[in-house]
Order: structure tokens, then sequence, then C-alpha cells
């Protein structure tokens, strides 16, 4: 049965299209409502990372042939699995993948037509991208398609399903990107399209690829040993027309490789001096670790990563730092191993602190490198897809928090020979991450930063993973969902939801958040729950939330014995009870929240208490009067007493003045 994308497009479950397959899912054959003459497909993503969904807008806004045409994105409910899944809608490419694997072997391209058609080509969409602030991330042989059967003409396929470079092979990527895991590689820039670019030109020439017998690890080293340039060509003849652009598309050194004007004024005839590969500075003698006899810096510094405490101690010792001045003969790098070593902290002797350590000292040995930090391997542009994709995947994130407190960015920024004006915002950025994992209240902490770092990302709720929450009102609508199922959790709310809200609703006010961190105060804390949920509902939507509403009167016994009247209480449930069939969520703050009757209610409750002290001290008093025996009865007798002898001296009285009247 098709699956509707909002009216607006249908997708065929049931018609996989292996051959459109993208890094980020698979491909179905999908069809247009309005438009059933172009024939489209989509790829339902599937991978733990976010999509690009900040960059569809301005992708579907650059109009050129080398670039699939994006006619839809949003969520759908993925009826095989029960899910929701976040999909994208291509116009679908007229002739085949130009190589189906990084492995496959086919017919080369001639150098006249890669130099009149396919470098331009893709040349054009590149710099398309770039003036709109984009980079592609997703130049390879395998995700090239011709754009008709019988047509030259080369396109680029999906670059949007997953974040910037990470279904890249390493071949194809920078070393710097390549030692970063797939997820942390950032959002790139113009010359690292480049760069894939050249790779791929050589790998469409040669009709395969030229170190497919190698593993990712051995081309890694190999680029590192040699440059990329002659690890990748040695040993085979090049057309002359060809050695030009490529030597100069694969120059390692950023500064040094050829940018956009560049590669257009070769093809327009002029022709530029040859770049020289740029090697690493080599070591007079090599340095041994675990094993390994290493050459040069770059090498030392990834090795090093990798067993920390044996490095820390040769860190300690001043081992790494006398090869560094006596055998590379790199004083300034051996002056920032110092600064490394001041800063870490030399004098603690935990775990994570002689992993402090190494990874300061790393970044000094290789700055452009990645922060390499407790098995992670990150640029620090690149923080955010690859802790959401270990969220996702429920791996540890203690190593990413102590990423951001230890300040290793501020550090990497430090050690870069180059300045770059970006540098400024992310150094300021990651202050305010540092200071938000600082704060340990619901609201903040890593579930926050994870969605400042990413803002496409989805809520990462474990309770709302398969709804694919892209919006405030989204977040409602699958919770107002949840409610109706049996096995919902107890609270609506976690710390990836509110991490979500605050990121997303940047005029919630932040006092709301306090008192839910508070347990020791449950009423409270669920008037202020409830009262975020009416703000965003308020200024999200959607207006009616009847579920939740349902759900949330649930749990609010903690408020209604805030009141002291059980009149009052008894009303207050009524009262609602009857709102929430609504679905508004202020009314039912209204109701809880009232000033006016929390008033009455504590001044009705005070007056209650002063009467009853008031009764309890006339009980006391008569109690006490009660158990006092012996001096009620001399009391009562004292009264008899008293009674009798009035009584008797008036008759007394009266005897006597009768008496007196009857003598003569």
């Amino acid at each position: 049965m098709p699956v509707d994308l909002g009216g607006r497009c249908e997708i065929m479950p049931g018609t996989p299209m292996p051959a459109l397959d993208a890094a980020g899912g698979a491909a179905y054959a999908a069809r247009l409502s309005r438009d059933r003459k172009t024939e489209a497909f989509a790829i339902v993503t599937d991978r733990s990372v976010p999509a690009r969904i900040d960059m569809m807008a301005t992708y579907r806004g650059v109009e050129n042939p080398a670039l699939l045409r994006l006619l839809d994105w949003g969520t759908v409910d993925w009826s095989p699995e029960g899910k929701k899944r976040f999909v994208l809608i291509y116009e679908r490419p007229g002739g085949r993948r130009v190589m189906q694997d990084m492995t496959e072997t086919r017919d080369p391209l001639p150098d006249d037509q890669i130099i009149r058609s396919v470098i331009p080509t893709l040349l054009f969409a590149l710099r398309e991208m770039n003036a709109r602030g984009m980079t592609c991330g997703a130049v390879r042989p395998t995700n090239l398609f011709h754009k008709d059967p019988a047509s030259p003409v080369i396109c680029i396929g999906d670059c949007l399903s997953t974040p910037v470079g990470y279904g890249q092979p390493l071949l194809v990527e920078t070393i710097e990107r390549g030692m970063a895991q797939p997820a942390g590689r950032g959002p790139g820039t113009i010359g690292d399209d480049l760069y894939a670019l050249g790779v791929s030109l050589l790998m469409l020439h040669l009709g395969r690829n030229p170190l497919a017998d190698l593993d990712d690890e051995s081309i890694l080293k190999l680029k590192m040993d040699k440059g990329t340039y002659p690890a990748l060509t040695s040993q085979i003849r090049l057309p002359q027309s060809l050695v030009e652009p490529l030597r100069g598309l694969m120059i390692d050194d950023p500064k040094q490789r050829w940018s956009v004007s560049d590669l257009d004024l070769w093809l327009q005839g002029r022709r530029m001096s040859p770049k020289q590969p740029q090697v690493p500075r080599r070591g007079a003698r090599p340095f041994e670790f675990q094993g390994e006899e290493l050459m040069h810096c770059r090498a030392l510094s990834r090795s090093l990563t990798r067993a920390s405490a044996a490095a820390a101690a040769l860190i300690e010792r001043g081992d790494v730092e006398k090869w560094v001045r006596r055998s590379v003969g790199d004083e300034a790098r051996a002056e920032a191993m110092q600064t490394a070593i001041a800063s870490a902290g030399v004098g603690g002797r935990g775990a994570s602190q002689e992993d402090k350590l190494v990874t300061r000292v790393s970044i000094a040995l290789d700055p452009p490198a990645p922060i390499r930090y407790r098995g992670l391997s990150i640029l620090p542009d690149g923080l955010g897809p690859a802790l959401a994709e270990a969220i996702w995947q429920n791996t540890n994130i203690q190593p990413y928090a102590e990423f951001v407190l230890a300040q290793f960015p501020h550090f990497w920024v430090n050690c870069q020979t180059d300045f770059r004006p970006e540098y400024v915002p992310m150094v300021q950025a990651y202050d305010g991450y540092r200071a938000l994992l600082e704060h340990v209240g619901m609201g903040f902490g890593i579930e926050r930063i994870v969605y400042e770092l990413c803002p496409a990302c989805p809520c990462l709720s474990p309770q709302l993973r398969d709804y694919y929450v892209l919006s405030p009102a989204e977040l409602l609508t699958a919770l107002d969902q949840i409610a109706t199922k049996p096995n919902r959790g107890r609270d609506p709310v976690d710390r990836h939801v509110l991490g979500y809200i605050t990121t997303h609703h940047k005029k919630l006010n932040d006092r709301l958040l306090v008192p839910l961190s508070n347990p020791h105060d449950p009423a409270r804390r669920m008037i202020a729950l409830i009262t975020v949920l009416a703000d965003v509902q308020n200024r999200f939507g959607p207006a009616r939330l009847p579920n939740l509403c349902n759900w949330l009167v649930a749990l609010m016994d903690p408020v209604f014995k805030r009141f002291k009247n059980r009149e009052t209480r008894d009303r207050m449930k009524a009262e609602v009870a009857q709102v929430a069939r609504d679905g508004v969520l202020d009314a039912l703050v209204r109701i809880v929240d009232n000033v006016d009757a929390i008033r009455a209610d504590d001044k009705g409750f005070l007056a209650a208490m002063r009467q009853y002290e008031s009764l309890t001290r006339q009980i006391e008093k008569l109690r006490a009067a009660a158990d006092d025996k012996n001096g009620m009865a001399e009391g009562t007798g004292r009264q008899v007493a008293a009674v009798v002898t009035a009584i008797l001296a008036g008759v007394t009285m009266v005897g006597t003045v009768i008496y007196m009247l009857r003598m003569p």
C-alpha cells in the first residue's frame, strides 16, 4: 500500500530501487500527486545520524543539471516498520550509476571527455552550491549518475540524507577528514569537495580504484607518508592534459590546493605552475612506540592517542619533546607541546587526566587533524552529528561531555597556524556549551547541547525515536499519540524533551525550568511542567491535545493535595477532568495554578487552624478542671456551705424581726 507524504507524493514500499540507494537509506519508487510525468524516487532514511534538513530549501533553490532535483521531503508513517521515517523525494536520473562500488572496474573515460564535459559540469554544480553557503560532501564515483543513457552528462546524486562526508570512502576524503569518524567530519569546505573531485576524476579516467587492494588504514598511512597525489598515481602513466589539474586538486595543503577560480582559469586555457606535493617533515631517526617506527609528527600524533597510558608516560618523561626538537628539528611544535603539557595539568594520575594530556599533545603535534580523545576522532565543527549518533546508538556519551568541558576545541584553534574567521563564533559557542554542561538541571546538560550543536536533529528521547520529531508542534503531537498507549512511560517529559524544547523555543522563560529539577516539591514541579507544555502549545500548536491532557491529569495528585479544603480539591478534580477533554493545556494551568484559589484555600486553612487552636484550648481547660477532683469537691462544698449559711442567717433574721414586732 502506498505511503503518503502530506498528500503531495506517494511512496511504494513494495517497489525498492536498489540501484538508487543512498548513504542515508534505501530507495523506493515514488509518484508525485500533481505531476505524473516526472519520474521520482524516494530515499527513506534509516541511519543513526540526522539528515541535512537545514540545507534542503537552499539545495532546492540551486537549478543545475549536474545535481539531482530535489522535489520534496518530510516525515511519513513508514508502514513496513510501523514507525515514522524521514524521506527525500528526488527526480529519477535517466541513466545508471557511474560506478556501482569502489572496487568496480569499468571502461576508462577519455581525457578529452573529462576535460570538456565532466569537469565543467561538476565544477559548475559545486560553484553554485558554494555560492549559497553549502558544501556537497558527496562527490565520489559511486554517487555520480548518467543524466541520460545516451548522454555523457554526469550528475551528482544525493548529498542531503546524511551529514557532510558521512558516506564518503576514506579514499576521496582529505587526510584530516579521513582521520575523523564519519559522523564527526564537520560541514567541510569547497576545498574538500574539490579534493574529492580530483580523486573521482582520477578513478573515472583509470576506470578503477588505484588502491583497491588496500584497506582504509593502509590508504591513510600511504597518504600521510607520501602525499595524496604520489600515493594514488605512483606507477601510473597519466596523459599530460590531466596531470596539472589532478595534481592541483589533490594537494594536501588546503592553502595550495586549487580553488574554483584556479580550475576555471585552467579550463579557459591558462596553464598553472606545477605544485609539488607537501610531504611532512621527517625525523632524522624514527620514534619507536608500541612496535612502530614513526618518522613524522603526524603519524606519531595518531599513534599516541591509541595507547594513552603508555603515551602519557613517555610525554611526562620528555621523550616525545626531545624527539621533536632534536630529530625533527621543529622548535615551534616543541613549544606547542610544552603549552599542551602545562595546560593539561601533568600532576594528575587518573586515567582521564592521562587521556586529556595525550589529546592536547596530539593536537600540538598535528594541529589540522581531528581531536582524538578516548576513542573519539572529531573535527571541532563536527561534534553535533557525532554526538547525535552516539545518543541514537545508546553508546557512552561521557567522553563527549568531557570533550567540551576540557576545552579541546579552544586549544585546537590556538594551535592552528592559519586563523579563519569562523573560528571566533565556534569558540564562543563552545563557551556557551560548557556553561550548559555545568548546569545539571533539566533543560540543560548534554541533552540540550546535542540540539544546540545540531538543530536539524530530531528529538532523541527514547519514547520519541520512532516519531522523528522535527518541531515543537510535532513533539506535542507525538506525546498526544503516546498518551493512548498502555506501555507509555510514567512522565511525558524527560531531559531530551526539555532539551529539545529549550533549544527550539528561545522565548521560553528559563525560570520555569528551576522547579522541574526539584524532587522535594512535586506539586510545583508538575505545575511548571504543564506551564512549559502549555507555552509550547500556545506558540506552536496543535490546538487540541486531549490525550496528553488526560495523561497529565493522571499525574496531578501532588497538585490536588496542595489544597487543604476537601471540597475545593474535589471541585478542582472535576473541573480539570472536564477541561482536559478540550485538550488545551493552558486551561489546566489556569485551574491548578489559580492564585486567588490558592490564597482563599490558605486563608480558609489559617482560619480553621485558629478555630481549632481556640477549641483545643477550651477543651484542655475543661479537661484540666475535670481532672482536679479534690479542688472541684472543695469548691462545691464551699458553695453549698455558703448557701446554707445564707439561708439560716435569713431565717434567723426574719424570726428576730417578727419576735421584736410582737413585743409590747
